[in-house]
């Protein structure tokens, strides 16, 4: 599994228009090839940012997201993390 993580200024301090972003990010990323799950949400100390780790099955279809939003979204930050662990939940 690999995770895309992104980093991108300029969200919303609107609580609606940010839940709006949110959707319509996490509806075109739904459709990508691989996607397993994701998650989207706002920084605790600069509510301006917003953060995005998005997993995926495989290191092919993790680049082919990260080509895809670089070449669509200006202002954003992307790395490709190799899971490397996956803890249980605690109890």
């Amino acid at each position: 599994m690999y995770v895309v993580i992104g980093e991108q200024r300029g969200l919303s301090p609107d609580v609606g228009e940010r839940a709006a972003q949110f959707n319509h990010m996490a509806e075109v990323t739904r459709q990508s090839p691989g996607y397993v799950r994701g998650w989207w949400g706002a920084d605790d100390t600069d509510a301006e940012v917003m953060h995005v780790l998005v997993m995926l099955d495989s290191l092919a279809n993790a680049q082919a997201l990260k080509q895809m939003v670089e070449q669509n979204v200006t202002g954003v930050r992307l790395r490709i993390m190799e899971v490397g662990l996956v803890a249980p939940a605690a109890d």
